[in-house]
């Protein structure tokens, strides 16, 4: 090749490089104007009293009813009864702190939308099973704080939140409580818990509309999942059982098969399903899928308290159900790795593009609903089996550890799906916990026999 022409492929591939450079800045500059006009429209909007749905939450509303709608809680065991004045007191200070959580939700034109309320909740003590479902009009709150006992419960509608900012308002409510109860912290800056400080624009932001690009979108295109079958209890009955683990041996374990805690889980979850499935003598095509949620704060640099997640459909191919365990944790760590940055990218942009068609805008809501509705019935819960919900360690000052004995993650019953798990850890305790409608309960018994035959220790409490 002569030289001319090198200097020619050069001088072409610096110009392409220079393109390129000037249509990424261009975009940047684009995202950034979008981003702040969503910002001071964001905060027009609280000055009005009234706040848009985030992208996710637009869903729920839809898809819900008098008798179901979704709706999961956190809660705390504590050692000493709680004293009502004092949780009274500290909800009304939390609610100082984060105002866009006194929100009702309401019916607008094109979109339901959440309008701000001058009025304060009541804590109530407990007398129902968990997770019922929230009466929606101008005057309701969309969570609620409970109380029995030894016990201390948050419960939230699901377009208010995700479990990420769900545990950030009860943290926050817990860490103020016991405060007034007399505990005395060294370093509570240190944990963005503290009622004192100033509300942020940032954390009520919809950061699916903030990220999303113009770029690559995830196909929806999905198998249908298998679905666990079997006479149900009354709807208002929610049956909840949670087995206690020690974090130190189930990561000793995990690590013996060169595993995350979530992975070792859901493969143990996944293989219990299979094992169902062949109970009740399903031999379709239809494969066992586990959807496996995870907050995008781990991604992208946000304060959002909003509904911040996407999911994984974990699936065991219907050809590879009889293998080994060790073979059914290879597909699942080789799934989970699909889950980076590119993979939550596109399914952004699919998401918010969808929210942004010129149709699905203009459609008034007494129609779009229906159709959400229907869109959800095809790709919703249909593919998948169950739910993993793993919200990580809990991360509260210490000297709450002697304070609270447990504290785990409910998730409330589902539309389609008759039973999901949850895993929260704290002080040295992993909380597994399986909610559900089913009257059988064999799949949640052969996953904590399972976990004893592997060597752990498991205390299981539950509300039957």
């Amino acid at each position: 090749m002569s030289k001319k022409v090198i200097i020619s492929k050069e001088h072409k591939d610096s110009k392409q490089r220079t393109t390129e450079e000037k249509m990424l800045k261009k975009e940047a500059k684009e995202r950034a104007r979008e981003v702040e006009l969503i910002k001071r429209m964001e905060a027009r909007n609280i000055r009005e009293n009234w706040l848009r749905l985030d992208n996710a939450a637009l869903i729920y509303p839809a898809i819900g009813s008098a008798e179901w709608n979704s709706v999961f809680r956190l809660c705390v065991i504590v050692a000493e009864k709680v004293n009502p004045q004092y949780l009274q007191q500290a909800l009304d200070e939390t609610l100082v702190r984060y105002p866009f959580f006194n929100v009702s939700l309401c019916d607008g034109l094109f979109w339901h939308y959440f309008q701000v309320l001058d009025t304060k909740p009541k804590i109530e003590r407990e007398v129902d099973y968990p997770c019922r479902p929230f009466v929606f009009n101008r005057k309701n709150q969309i969570f609620r704080v409970l109380y029995l006992d030894n016990k201390i419960s948050f419960e939230t509608f699901h377009s208010l939140t995700d479990g990420g900012g769900a545990i950030q308002f009860f943290n926050t409510l817990l860490v103020r409580y016991f405060e007034l109860c007399g505990t005395q912290y060294a370093n509570l800056n240190k944990f963005n818990l503290n009622v004192r400080d100033l509300p942020s624009i940032e954390e009520s932001e919809d950061s699916f509309r903030r990220f999303a690009t113009k770029g690559k979108c995830k196909p929806r295109k999905e198998s249908v999942a298998f679905a666990i079958k079997g006479p149900l209890e009354n709807p208002n009955i929610l049956k909840v059982v949670t087995g206690v683990v020690d974090i130190v041996e189930l990561k000793r374990i995990a690590k013996e098969f060169d595993a995350t805690i979530n992975e070792f889980l859901s493969a143990i979850y996944l293989k219990v399903m299979i094992a169902e499935k062949r109970h009740q003598n399903k031999q379709h095509k239809n494969p066992v899928k586990l959807s496996v949620p995870v907050s995008l704060r781990h991604f992208y640099p946000t304060k959002t308290m909003r509904n911040f997640s996407q999911y994984i459909n974990l699936e065991i191919p219907v050809d590879r159900e009889e293998g080994t365990f060790a073979m059914l944790l290879e597909i699942v760590k080789k799934q989970s790795k699909q889950l980076n940055k590119d993979y939550v990218q596109q399914s952004i942009n699919t998401n918010v593009k969808s929210e942004r068609n010129f149709f699905v805008r203009i459609m008034p809501v007494f129609i779009k609903d229906p159709v959400l509705k229907i869109v959800y019935n095809r790709v919703g819960e249909r593919l998948f089996t169950s739910t993993i919900s793993n919200l990580g360690v809990c991360k509260l000052p210490d000297e709450l550890n002697d304070k609270i004995l447990n504290y785990h993650f409910v998730l409330g019953a589902t539309k389609l799906n008759r039973i999901n798990l949850t895993v929260g850890t704290f002080n040295g305790k992993c909380s597994l916990t399986f909610s559900t409608r089913l009257v059988e309960m064999r799949v949640i018994r052969d996953f904590f026999k399972t976990l004893s035959e592997l060597g752990l220790k498991v205390e299981v409490f539950s509300n039957l």
